[in-house]
């Protein structure tokens, strides 16, 4: 072999595994940009007590004694239409994150292609024609050696979305789970208080046969007649009201659940407790668990990875290109080497003037990468806020329902009190009523605050990103996560 040919190929051999050793690690995602969060965390929850480390649950869904919940929760996951949106949303990005992806890799392609043409000409007086057939093979190839990363910068811009479209997933599974056990409790609650003001209208209407009976003999006067028609009269149509509301809190829950509308869906006699206390962990843990967090940490990744990629775009691009083929006048010489044509080139091209668009698209994505930081930052002081806010809101709550609870058992007792008293003479019908309004609206309000604590608490795991436990392995965040090449088509 000649020197010169000698040292080419040895160039050519280096340069290729140079490439090839760039190209190894191409597909890594951007790195974690959490410490570049400014929200200064504190070391423990201001509306906790003490610091108590997390549990390890069974998810957040057990935590309610209802034994229908995990069904319906299971059954929105599988057939509400909103997340069936969500997956496609989330296969697009990750399809769009394999576009990217594919600029790493040469591109080939091949052609195959034939022709027939006739002919036709005039010589005196005879006109003549001719055909002839030509068919080509080729093939072609174009690679760009990423040797400064932009490329590659690229890519980890797409993978950081795609792992920000994971989150998002998660969090909608999550907003849908949580949607769904809200829904059920207030369905219940309406239950009941349908239930409540049924047995209020039967109390009300006994009573006012006693008050009818009395004023027939000469007992009660007709202003208290009156008055326990009027109050009658309240209480049906209470009680329309709060079929009503059942009504549609019933068919809400269905539509969430996939289903038809039908008011078809069967109700519990009772509302859920809760069967776990609040254990309390550290703030800075729904960094690395809440969704809607993760998600905008890797978005500001992706716009990290995004500035590096137009920075880079101002340096040279190389290009190797070549092709090759056949074209014959016969098909069977295609594959025959006396035919062959082939070329082989290169090419470096270098932005000179642009009419500023590289330095405007550099502006635009500093911008994009300040916003998303800002963002970030947002996104955690939200996420701190629920969080304090829920834990408050479980003592606040709790001794609310307490005091409700007292409330509600002696205006029971008020109430029967009052009537036994007016029907002996002692008091009159305005201190019955009166007593009757309190021992509804108390027993209205106790049913009211048991549904609140329940839509609280699940208020708290959202806000917590999910259970008191440890993050589930199928809720891992997904920035610790490379995509495949059957994941991303790459």
């Amino acid at each position: 072999m000649k020197p010169l040919e000698q040292g080419t190929y040895i160039i050519g051999a280096l340069s290729t595994a140079f490439v090839l050793a760039l190209l190894a690690g191409c597909a890594t995602p951007p790195k974690d940009q959490s410490e570049k969060l400014e929200v200064k965390v504190p070391k423990s929850w201001t509306s906790a007590e003490s610091e108590i480390l997390p549990d390890r649950g069974g998810g957040w869904v057990a935590d309610f004694d209802d034994p229908q919940l995990p069904g319906l929760v299971d059954e929105a996951l599988e057939y509400n239409y909103d997340l069936r949106a969500a997956a496609a949303r989330l296969d697009s990005v990750r399809a769009a994150a394999g576009i990217s992806g594919a600029d790493r890799w040469p591109s080939i392609s091949g052609r195959l292609a034939g022709t027939r043409r006739q002919r036709t000409s005039a010589g005196g007086f005879e006109i003549t024609s001719s055909r002839s057939n030509t068919f080509g093979l080729s093939g072609s190839f174009s690679w760009e050696l990423d040797l400064w990363g932009r490329v590659r910068a690229s890519h980890q811009e797409a993978i950081g979305e795609w792992q920000a479209a994971q989150e998002d997933f998660r969090a909608a599974r999550l907003s849908l789970a949580a949607r769904t056990a809200q829904a059920w409790f207030n369905a219940v609650e309406t239950e009941l208080q349908v239930r409540l003001a049924d047995k209020t209208l039967r109390s009300f209407e006994d009573n006012l046969e006693i008050i009818q009976e009395r004023f027939e003999r000469g007992i009660s006067p007709a202003l208290d007649l009156r008055l326990m028609r009027a109050n009658v009269a309240s209480a049906r149509r209470n009680l329309e009201q709060r079929q009503r509301f059942r009504d549609g809190a019933v068919r809400g829950l269905e539509v969430l659940l996939g289903r038809y509308p039908s008011r078809q869906l069967g109700l519990a006699d009772s509302m859920p407790s809760v069967v776990r206390e609040v254990p309390i962990g550290l703030p800075s843990d729904l960094l690395r668990r809440r969704p809607d967090l993760i998600a905008a940490e890797r978005r500001l990744a992706a716009a990290d990875r995004g500035l590096v990629a137009t920075k880079r775009a101002m340096l040279p691009t190389i290009r190797l290109t070549s092709g090759g083929g056949a074209s014959t006048r016969e098909f069977r010489d295609l594959l025959n080497t006396d035919f062959k044509v082939w070329n082989l080139g290169s090419n470096l091209a270098q932005p000179i003037f642009l009419g500023g668009r590289v330095r405007a698209s550099i502006r635009r994505s500093r911008a994009g990468y300040q916003q998303a930081l800002a963002r970030f930052g947002q996104t955690a002081l939200t996420a701190f806020r629920e969080v304090e806010s829920a834990l408050s809101a479980e003592v606040f709550l709790a001794n609310e329902e307490a005091a409700l609870l007292t409330a509600a058992d002696e205006s029971i007792e008020a109430e029967n009190l009052a009537w036994d008293q007016y029907q002996k003479g002692l008091s009159g019908i305005i201190t019955v009523l009166e007593s009757q309004r309190r021992s509804f609206n108390a027993q209205r309000s106790l049913l009211q605050i048991t549904n609140q604590r329940l839509q609280s608490r699940v208020d708290l795991y959202l806000a917590l990103g999910g259970d008191f436990g440890q993050p589930d392995a199928d809720s891992t965040t997904a920035r610790s996560v490379v995509p495949a090449k059957d994941e991303t088509g790459n």
